[in-house]
């Protein structure tokens, strides 16, 4: 398994391209400027198979459209609960930073709950319901990697102010996370990477979900 990281949008996204040795590809939280993704999917001969999504929240999927045309039989994935958010427009404030049609028209050709696995080439995607910076987030395990989206930073959290969010519910999927077996690379959704365990140690919000 190979894994390119780029950072998308006017919040610096991070987008996760994961490869297996035959050049099949998903793409995780296309945030925005799919051309860029689509670079390095086509600089690698990569097959892009499935784009799958942390959450429905704008700064994550705004590059769906653009690969979609390109990809046309990847299938998109995302969380059954937050499937209503691709309907959803950017708030006014991300105006001058988007373009605004890469909002229109987006849906999910699969809605995923815990325990179901996405499957791209031989790459294989374990689901685990994370609601509470979304009412249907989710990260996703993949061989040694734990996907995580918004729910889990380095030594930090997902927001919980925002429509969808509660923050005793983002406690218990940081437990479920604290509570996997063994030790993950955390790639998260924004800011640096780190491992399971350091979060174990230091992330405040983790302790206290665990307390």
């Amino acid at each position: 398994m190979t894994i390119y990281q780029t950072q998308l949008g006017p919040i610096a996204t991070n987008c996760y391209i994961v490869a297996d040795e035959e050049k099949n590809a998903a793409v995780v939280d296309p945030g925005a400027e799919a051309a860029r993704v689509k670079k390095i999917l086509d600089d690698h001969q990569l097959r892009l198979r499935a784009v799958l999504l942390t959450h429905g929240h704008f700064d994550h999927i705004g590059g769906i459209k653009g690969l979609i045309e390109a990809f046309p039989d990847a299938e998109v994935v995302i969380g059954e609960k937050d499937a209503p958010m691709l309907a959803k427009k950017p708030g006014a404030m991300w105006a001058p930073y988007i373009d605004e049609d890469d909002y229109t028209g987006l849906s999910a050709t699969r809605l995923v709950k815990e325990g179901d696995v996405v499957r791209a080439g031989t790459l294989e995607f374990s689901v685990l319901d994370t609601p509470g910076h979304t009412r249907g987030g989710v990260c996703y395990l993949c061989g040694d990697c734990l996907f995580s989206g918004d729910t889990l930073f380095r030594f930090e959290c997902g927001r919980t102010d925002l429509d969808g969010g509660d923050y005793q519910t983002i406690l218990r999927s940081l437990k479920k996370l604290h509570d996997l077996p063994g030790d993950y690379r955390v790639l998260p959704g924004h800011d640096a990477l780190s491992t399971l365990e350091e979060e174990r140690r230091g992330n405040p919000y983790m302790k206290e979900a665990v307390r």
